[in-house]
């Protein structure tokens, strides 16, 4: 029996309806988007009919390089741009259901360019194509996701989603194995990003929009209707949970949304986006792309072959997605998680650096077999200690440290942080740093070097938010001048209380105790 104001308890099992769970099962296949156009260029680079194609020489100079550089920034760019303005203009103006449409035709779009590129410059700009596409549907997916799905499973097929990101890069680093040595082998890499996107177009026929979207726009009929549907048909369900979504948008009415001055000028506003930007960024320089968009350059460069050696990484990295997403986040806490997972990313990779640098032999330019596995094996071991952590880790706790009022604008600044700066930065040094004296070994070193840097911002700058609300989360945030930034790293090193609850351990700690 439901109680008054209460979901009854059949609408939050796992069973709840499989129609919801079909339709964001299907929604979170636009991870594959994301995941398959990041690492398929990893092994296109190095197909000899690639590289002959672009008029690439057979080894890697500093003009390569670059043109690698710029070939997988296209992509990044076109995502950041698409990341800030798909938000205000497309997701929240048009609807979560138009934007994955858009968002799929054009990563179709880009993947055709691509695959019928005749030079650089057309496989750049099928990048760039691809890339505002996946800033779409990257915002829209999982947004769809968590409005459509029952509750207790929510953060499972929000989940799901960014699996499907690892799965993607796996599935392109076996087709690119089988296929790298055929004359059209790269075009075929290429071109099932049109076969994706047009799957995806054809599927949405079947998808609804969001009831919350709908309701926002006056249509509550349109909306209790899909959400019964959602709901099993259960009408009492769906009018319950449809108030409560009124409810959410009268208060956020109310409240109206924050300038783009206020973001940057009210305190609290800017302290987690700063945060969260800051977030955003490290997760990529701590060389996780680099690893994903030039593996295949940098196992060359280790003389490493083979497609065992090659996908082991990237299962390592799926396998610590599920393991974190699924098992450990509600358990162990995300300040745990994202500390603890960077401590161990940079003890791999200055193992995996260290190791690179005293194995290479000047004169021949390679590294001993066994050394190459014991490179190989740490770069597994960040592979997991990423997946288990800053994976997924970086995007949830962006999404649940964000005030109500300025949510939309500064979720669409940090991961712009992550598409543009970040990526593009990466992009640009990872080839060049491979390709120049540094090599191997000097790369994974730097990232490593990175990682170091990263840990104490993971220790003294992130409150935990495991088990809170929103409404307890923002204040962790709302400190000024020096003064509150010192009581709010004091906080979090003391276990990532945060300032509120920093300054409340202070005063508990004057409090004599009864005897």
């Amino acid at each position: 029996m439901a109680v008054e104001g209460q979901l009854p308890e059949k609408q939050n099992g796992c069973l709840a309806n499989s129609y919801a769970l079909g339709v964001c099962a299907f929604v979170a296949f636009t991870g594959f988007f994301h995941g398959y156009d990041n690492g398929v260029v990893n092994d296109v680079f190095t197909m000899p009919s690639f590289r002959s194609m672009m008029g690439w020489p057979e080894e890697d100079n500093a003009t390569v390089a670059l043109w690698e550089g710029f070939t997988v920034n296209g992509f990044n760019l076109g995502a950041a741009i698409s990341a800030v303005l798909a938000g205000h203009l497309l997701v929240d103006r048009h609807g979560r259901w138009p934007a994955l449409l858009v968002g799929s035709l054009l990563f179709a779009a880009g993947g055709a360019l691509q695959a019928a590129a005749m030079n650089t410059a057309m496989l750049i700009l099928g990048r760039v194509v691809a890339g505002v596409g996946v800033g779409i549907t990257s915002s829209a997916g999982p947004a769809f996701i968590a409005e459509v799905a029952p509750e207790k499973i929510r953060g499972m097929l929000v989940g799901i989603y960014q699996n499907n990101v690892c799965l993607a890069i796996v599935a392109a680093a076996l087709l690119n194995y089988f296929v790298h040595d055929l004359e059209v082998g790269w075009r075929l890499s290429l071109g099932l990003q049109v076969a994706m996107g047009c799957l995806v177009c054809g599927g949405l026929y079947f998808v609804c929009e969001t009831p919350r979207f709908l309701e926002s726009k006056g249509r509550s009929a349109e909306a209790l209707q899909i959400l019964t549907r959602l709901r099993s048909g259960d009408e009492a369900v769906a009018s319950q949970e449809l108030k409560e979504v009124q409810a959410e948008l009268i208060e956020e009415q109310q409240t109206g949304e924050a300038t783009w001055a206020e973001v940057f000028t009210t305190p609290y506003f800017r302290n987690a986006v700063v945060i969260g930007c800051l977030t955003q960024f490290f997760q990529i320089m701590t060389g996780i792309n680099a690893m994903v968009s030039f593996s295949g350059t940098l196992f060359q460069a280790l003389g490493v072959a083979g497609i065992v050696p090659s996908l082991i990484p990237f299962v390592s990295f799926t396998l610590g997605n599920a393991v974190g997403s699924f098992l450990l986040v509600d358990r162990a806490g995300r300040r745990v998680l994202l500390l603890w997972g960077m401590a161990a990313m940079c003890v791999s990779m200055m193992v995996g650096g260290i190791t690179a640098l005293a194995a290479h032999d000047p004169e021949s330019g390679s590294i001993d077999a066994v050394a190459g596995y014991v490179i190989i094996a740490t770069i597994v071991f960040y592979m997991f200690a990423f997946g288990i952590s800053w994976g997924f880790g970086a995007w949830l706790y962006i999404s649940e440290i964000m005030p109500l009022r300025v949510r939309g604008k500064a979720v669409g600044l940090c991961t712009a942080m992550n598409w543009g700066p970040a990526n593009v930065l990466s992009a640009f040094l990872t080839p060049q740093m491979i390709a120049s004296p540094m090599g191997p070994g000097g790369t994974l070193l730097f990232f490593g070097c990175v990682c170091l840097m990263v840990i104490p911002f993971a220790a003294t700058c992130i409150p935990e938010t495991k088990g809170k609300t929103l409404e307890e989360v923002v204040p962790l945030f709302r400190f000024s001048g020096w003064s509150g930034f010192r009581k709010f790293v004091k906080g979090n090193w003391q276990g990532g209380l945060g300032y509120v609850e920093a300054q409340y351990a202070e005063y508990a700690d004057t409090v004599p105790t009864s005897k």
